[in-house]
């Protein structure tokens, strides 16, 4: 359901609208769809392959001294090691080795003092070494620096005990207790450079390799079928987002409740289903002569109907059939109302006021030379331009005739009224096809002469700001609305389909209909299509 910009508080959308939205503006979600999945596969498939390697280092206490007590690893530990895995030093003995410092990632694996050190290259050999020479050199420079570590500590007690040693000579012999303390102190310090000694070669430096590369056998990058779903993935996502941003902009009709939403009080009287047959809007075909027994037949005959119960408190009997703009179904609408109208018992005429592009006898193979204007200039009579369409008992066309130069002067002149009001005597109806009402006052002028006005709208074609624009023409010339017939409905523009109002089963004619001759016209013979209870418009 398109979201239009107006006064009028929009309905909130339930899980069938978005639906609806996705089945109507589906080309724009599978053309986005598939435009992902193309690039995302081509660029993968154009990308040299990238093979990674990875090296798992275990961080340990650091063992300097036999006797001292370990402490344990923090995460302040781990992310100080991580950050000298790719330190000036390392990468200086990486580049002994290989000649170059190629780059490396180093992370924690999980909430462990594991560390894994992992290496890209063109090749699963090259990836596999990188790795582990860069884990040898983080090694090899850890343990360098706990050798540089017991080296000065063991310097640093020797100097003590030498300058202990100096300060016994300087004590004079009587004062024992001070030599004493000096010697018990030479001795401490001696005991630990003796443990310090013993202990340097089985210091550690609490690093070790507990996974060493291994050159992988699939490559990590590119993935096809990863970067294919990936772009499929967003293609969608672009697509849908595509979609509900033009829905967003677009107002046009589609569905009754947005009929009903714009022109609040206005009903909906019909909804017209897409004759797929129709090839094109310059084709004239009467689908209820054709195909009495189609969906849309009982589509106008439900229009029918439901005219007959919107007229029973008023006294309706000329009808004016228009539209808010061109190509939306105004004229086929009133042939087709004729045709059922005229199969339920009334006698119908359908009066061509289109001066500007008329039809009317087209749709009946009828001639367009003689009807209104000829009547209204005097070239011969009412009852000579009257044309019973063959077949459909109780159906007159008046075509429009001549060619006027006043379209205007002519529908709104005295002389039409005076026929108009002949007809009434004649006819049980009179439908009035015009043009549509916006781009011209020809319908604004004969909504002013006839009792009530049938506006048709195309689903997916007339934009809402149209339809409340041809509400307030009417209203400005005091017409009466009888209702709206949303036409052109198909599963694309109301996102649910016409088939689900319709499907309780077919209409079966009776008589001349029930042959099922498709040739036009085709008279449908005795066929009643009115329902027992079913009133006439009077």
């Amino acid at each position: 359901m398109s979201w239009l910009t107006d006064s009028y508080e929009a309905p909130a959308l339930s899980l069938g609208s978005y639906l609806a939205l996705l089945r109507r503006r589906k080309w724009w979600v599978i053309a986005l769809a598939a435009l992902g999945l193309v690039a995302s596969l081509g660029y993968s498939l154009t990308q040299p392959k990238v093979y990674s390697a990875s090296a798992q280092l275990l961080l340990q206490p650091e063992n300097l001294l036999v006797t001292s007590n370990q402490q344990p690893i923090t995460s302040t530990d781990v992310l100080t090691e991580l950050q000298l895995v790719t330190s000036s030093p390392v990468e200086a003995a990486v580049r002994r080795r290989l000649g170059s410092v190629p780059s490396v990632t180093a992370g924690e694996v999980g909430q462990t003092n594991v560390i894994s050190v992992t290496a890209t290259a063109a090749s699963p050999a090259r990836a596999a070494l990188i790795a582990n020479t860069y884990a040898t050199a983080f090694i090899t420079y850890q343990r360098s620096v706990t050798i540089n570590n017991l080296t000065a500590a063991e310097t640093q007690l020797r100097r003590q005990i030498t300058s202990i040693a100096a300060q016994v000579k300087l004590v004079p012999p009587s004062s024992v207790a001070q030599v004493n303390a000096l010697l018990n102190e030479e001795a401490s310090l001696k005991d630990q450079l003796a443990q310090l000694q013993l202990s340097g070669t089985a210091a550690t430096t609490g690093i070790q390799v507990v996974t060493a590369a291994t050159a992988p056998s699939a490559p990590t990058s590119p993935k096809p079928l990863t970067d294919a779903i990936l772009g499929l993935l967003l293609g969608l996502l672009l697509g849908i987002g595509l979609a509900f941003a033009v829905e967003h902009l677009d107002d046009t009709i589609r569905v009754q409740e947005e009929v009903e939403r714009l022109t609040p009080g206005t009903r909906v009287l019909a909804v017209i289903p897409m004759v797929r047959s129709w090839k094109s809007k310059d084709q004239t075909l009467v689908i209820t002569v054709t195909e009495p027994n189609s969906v849309a037949g009982e589509a106008f005959r439900s229009l029918r109907t439901s005219l007959r119960f919107a007229t029973l408190d008023s006294h309706v009997q000329t009808i004016l059939v228009t539209s808010p703009g061109e190509s939306e179904g105004k004229s086929s609408t009133a042939a087709n109302l004729g045709v059922v109208l005229a199969t339920s018992g009334e006698r119908v005429v359908v009066v061509s006021g289109d001066f500007r592009r008329p039809r009317i006898g087209k749709y009946f193979n009828l001639d367009e030379r003689v009807g209104l204007t000829t009547v209204l200039l005097g070239r011969c009579s009412l009852e000579e331009a009257l044309q019973p369409v063959p077949g459909v008992d109780g159906l007159s066309i008046m075509a429009t005739g001549e060619r006027m130069s006043d379209p205007t002067g002519v529908l709104g002149s005295q002389q039409f009224a005076g026929l108009l009001e002949k007809l009434r005597q004649m006819f049980d109806l009179v439908l009035v096809d015009s043009p549509p009402l916006l781009p011209v006052t020809d319908a604004a002028i004969l909504a002013q002469t006839v009792d009530a006005t049938l506006l048709v709208v195309a689903a997916g074609q007339t934009r809402g700001k149209n339809l409340r624009r041809a509400t307030e023409a009417l209203s400005l010339v005091h017409g009466t609305l009888l209702g709206v017939v949303l036409n052109e409905v198909s599963t694309s523009t109301n996102g649910y389909g016409y088939g689900k109002y319709y499907r309780y089963g077919k209409y079966e004619p009776t008589g001349e209909a029930a042959t099922g001759n498709g040739a036009r016209p085709v008279g449908v013979g005795s066929a009643r299509l009115t329902a027992p209870d079913e009133p006439r418009i009077r």
